[in-house]
């Protein structure tokens, strides 16, 4: 009897293509909750400057670098959004928001297309679902600027990576597109190196050379992109500024990054996140939830990766993502934020359900941690919306009660 009640759950997953709609739904609900009611979106000196930015390239100038937790800036293409749209005409800050947001979730679409030739298209469908709805990526993205929109360099990263050795051509432009990410996000450009790293390791780059060669051919551009600030300032040490929150904090934020739960660095202050609970009781319930979820999701990944030792490049980005990468940060002793964990893209998500993927009601979990997110984010916009964001904390207030009618946007800074 039981054999018969998980063919007819199959089956109807199967007839209903559960996943296809799933994901559907999730996009259409994602792109909501990001582009809706954008006034609510926070809005202090790095959203000036962004627009300052598109601006001036409404004008021709088209050189801008951004500051940085090293010693050196961010280069030109941390801009790229805000200086493409300026350069057409639009300078007005939630419209330049509005179309970074579009792009990014037409982007997000566009990866289940070009990667299902290389992971379970179940497997996608239920991983990019998972980071439409995350919370704290949904608040991260209705933020300007390259470093809350990577996803474009992403693309192009992971699918030169996964076809890199179908020719020489493809391996040069990987090593072209790994060092132009220098000039957009520094630690883009290390996670880019280190996921490279892992798979020289294990022998899978067949034509490192001409990675090499592209990614020499890359600096050069990035040498012309940053020459008006070195011919201004010259040359100097890049070294970071803040040293690590512990051996562990790698992980620690990795695991709070994948369950939504980075979403409280916004609202970091006791006050603004002690009010948060008492009005919404139910939001560090789902936070802790997620957090169970996730971490479950983890361990029984780790048991399967272990257990099959399958060098596949899934595995391998998912070694680059969960060991590889925080091992390199924690070396470096670098304070972390959740925002540096961006450059996985949706595949952290990929490698968990990707082990995993033939666990009995797994598309159950996934369902009711989406839910849990959905009601996670409307908990959390709401209060924003109710108090004119979280005054006493890092996210400040929205723009729509100060960053548009202020002329210096640090006065709505929360902390």
């Amino acid at each position: 009897m039981p054999e018969l009640w998980e063919l007819a759950r199959l089956q109807l997953i199967k007839s209903l293509n559960f996943y296809k709609y799933f994901f559907y739904t999730s996009f259409v609900v994602s792109s909501y909750f990001k582009l809706n009611n954008l006034g609510l979106s926070e809005f202090k000196y790095d959203q000036m400057k962004a627009l300052y930015v598109a601006n001036k390239c409404s004008e021709g100038n088209y050189f801008h670098y951004a500051e940085s937790s090293t010693s050196f800036p961010q280069g030109p293409l941390y801009y790229l959004f805000e200086c493409a749209f300026g350069t057409i005409g639009v300078t007005d800050y939630l419209n330049l928001l509005r179309l970074q947001i579009i792009v990014s979730q037409i982007v997000i679409f566009i990866s289940f297309l070009i990667f299902k030739k290389f992971v379970n298209e179940n497997v996608l469908y239920l991983a990019i679902t998972i980071y439409l709805l995350n919370p704290y990526l949904i608040v991260s993205s209705r933020n300007s600027s390259t470093h809350y929109h990577q996803e474009i360099f992403l693309l192009l990263f992971f699918y030169l990576l996964l076809s890199r050795n179908k020719n020489k051509k493809i391996s040069f432009y990987l090593g072209v597109i790994t060092s132009l990410a220098f000039s957009a996000y520094y630690l883009l450009f290390v996670f880019m190196i280190c996921m490279l790293f892992t798979f020289a390791i294990v022998k899978k780059l067949e034509h490192f050379n001409q990675i090499f060669f592209g990614g020499l051919f890359g600096f050069v551009i990035n040498s012309f992109l940053y020459f008006p600030y070195i011919q201004s300032n010259g040359l100097t040490n890049i070294g970071f500024n803040n040293t690590s929150w512990g051996i562990s904090s790698y992980w620690r934020i990795l695991g709070n990054f994948l369950s939504g739960q980075s979403i409280i660095n916004k609202v970091n202050g006791s006050n603004d996140y002690k009010s948060l609970t008492e009005n919404y009781s139910n939001f560090e319930i789902l936070i802790n939830f997620n957090s169970i979820i996730v971490l479950i999701l983890f361990v029984i990944s780790l048991f399967y990766l272990i257990k099959v030792r399958l060098v596949e490049d899934i595995n391998l980005i998912g070694i680059t993502i969960f060991i590889t990468y925080g091992v390199l940060l924690t070396l470096l002793d670098i304070a972390l934020y959740p925002h540096y964990y961006f450059s996985m893209f949706i595949f952290g998500y990929v490698f968990l359900i990707n082990q995993i993927q033939n666990i009995k009601y797994l598309v159950v979990i996934i369902f009711i941690f989406c839910i849990s997110n959905i009601l996670i984010f409307t908990n959390f916009n709401s209060y924003i919306a109710d108090n004119g964001g979280a005054l006493n904390s890092d996210f400040g207030k929205t723009f729509e009660t100060c960053g548009c009618c202020v002329d210096d946007a640090r006065t709505c800074r929360g902390q």
